[in-house]
C-alpha cells in the first residue's frame, strides 16, 4: 500500500511536536511516534474508518486527541491533515478543501 503526504502534513506534525515538547520532554516525540503509528495502521486497515466528508477518512490517534483525515483509492493513501479533534468541522473541512 503506497502512503503520500501533502506538504502541509511537515508543518502540522512539527507544531503539535513543539507545543507538546514545550510542555513536557520527550512527550513532542512521543507525539510523533503516535502520528507515524496511526499512518502505518492506516497502510494496514485503510477501510477501517468511516468517511466523514465525501471520501476523506477520519482516523483517531492513539494517546492524543488529534484526527488524521485521509483519502483512500486505488491501492493508495493521501494523508491530507492532522487537526487537534476538537476543531470546529466547519474549519477542518475549509483547511482540508486547500490542500
Amino acid at each position: 500500500m503506497r502512503i503520500f503526504y501533502v506538504p502541509e502534513i511537515a508543518d502540522d506534525l512539527a507544531d503539535v511536536r513543539d507545543w507538546y515538547e514545550s510542555r513536557s520532554d520527550g512527550l513532542g516525540g512521543e507525539f510523533i511516534r503516535m502520528a507515524y503509528a496511526g499512518f502505518e495502521e492506516l497502510q494496514e486497515f485503510p477501510e477501517k474508518c468511516e468517511e466523514v466528508y465525501g471520501s476523506l477518512r477520519r482516523a483517531l490517534m492513539r494517546r492524543f486527541p488529534y484526527s488524521i483525515y485521509y483519502h483512500f483509492s486505488a491501492g493508495t493513501i493521501t494523508v491530507y491533515g492532522v487537526f487537534h479533534s476538537s476543531r470546529d468541522p466547519q474549519n477542518v473541512l475549509k483547511m482540508l478543501s486547500i490542500r
